[in-house]
């Protein structure tokens, strides 16, 4: 009984580098990454742009090898039938509608002049601009464009979906508009690779990333795993309130609260080692004060402060 081999992952990168002249781009970037919605994370620079042009066959890698299902796309363009690409610059043309832009990019994949209209339709209204498929482009704000630029990613079904920058200069409803459709993809069973360098919009799509910093491989895997990490290390709470230094006495005592200090006037810094059990105690003190809170922020739980502990623990 012969059993059916298993499909390869949708994207391995083994030992990728690309220099650009001096400059590194990626230093030896080893991934495998097969289904659902995975998050790029990383600053300006980091390689996330770099990572998808070595993908999409745009530029080649320095050294190492990119496989697309298992197959090297500088060998055979056949795996870019079954993947879709948003660039986080691409140029759209201004004149023409939102179907008719997408209708001539299906037709380019070989669909028939119905076929490609009924495609179209369908990815435009999945998008959520069935209701604008008809006005010209040029038209369009950023966030619609950007649907735009998923619907035609979509329109020829691929299973390996790469989204550069897809949030970028999108007002908050475009941006949850855009989120509610890369998690739907990663329902449909899709792979998604989706860059960011806001971790805040990582977390709102999925707990899967990968975390680049200066072209090398920081951390990859749940989101939540390595945010448990940080909670080893020191953590601010600011809280603006009517009495700092009354909230203070309730706070100065307590597991795990270390420290305190009054950074300007109506401010309480918590000074913690575990960030999730000095907010599960915050609660019930904060009703014991019986005073106003305006606010409680969390200034060190961000990328930066993620990239700086991985950093730091890869030095």
């Amino acid at each position: 009984m012969t059993l059916e081999s298993e499909e390869p992952p949708a994207v391995v990168i083994e030992g990728v580098s690309k220099w650009y002249g001096q400059v590194i781009g990626l230093n030896d970037l080893s991934l495998a990454i097969d289904g659902g919605v995975t998050g790029v994370l990383g600053p300006n620079g980091a390689g996330k742009s770099t990572l998808f042009k070595l993908m999409m066959g745009r530029i080649r890698p320095s050294q190492g090898s990119v496989r697309l299902f298992g197959i090297d796309p500088w060998s055979s363009t056949a795996p870019y039938r079954r993947v879709g690409y948003v660039s986080e610059s691409e140029k759209l043309y201004e004149w023409m509608t939102a179907l008719d832009f997408i209708t001539t990019l299906a037709r380019l994949h070989g669909m028939t002049r119905e076929e490609a209209t009924e495609r179209s339709s369908h990815v435009l209204d999945f998008v959520g601009l069935s209701d604008v498929m008809h006005k010209e482009l040029g038209k369009f704000s950023k966030g619609m464009r950007q649907r735009v630029k998923i619907a035609h990613a979509l329109v020829h079904d691929p299973d390996l979906i790469i989204l550069d920058e897809p949030l970028h200069g999108c007002d908050p409803l475009a941006r949850t508009s855009i989120m509610s459709v890369i998690r739907e993809l990663g329902k449909q069973g899709k792979t998604i690779l989706v860059s960011s360098h806001i971790l805040e919009e990582i977390e709102r799509i999925t707990e899967q990333i990968v975390i680049l910093h200066n072209g090398r491989l920081l951390a990859i895997g749940n989101l939540h795993a390595i945010r448990g990490l940080l909670d080893k290390h020191p953590h601010r709470i600011l809280i603006n309130c009517e009495n700092p230094r009354a909230l203070a006495e309730l706070f100065v005592s307590r597991q795990p609260v270390f420290g305190v200090r009054f950074p300007s006037e109506g401010q309480l810094e918590i000074q913690t080692n575990n960030l999730s059990e000095a907010h599960s105690i915050l609660p019930s003190l904060v009703v014991e004060s019986k005073q106003r809170i305006s606010s409680i922020e969390n200034p060190d739980d961000n990328l930066d402060s993620l990239l700086n502990y991985l950093v730091k623990e890869a030095s």
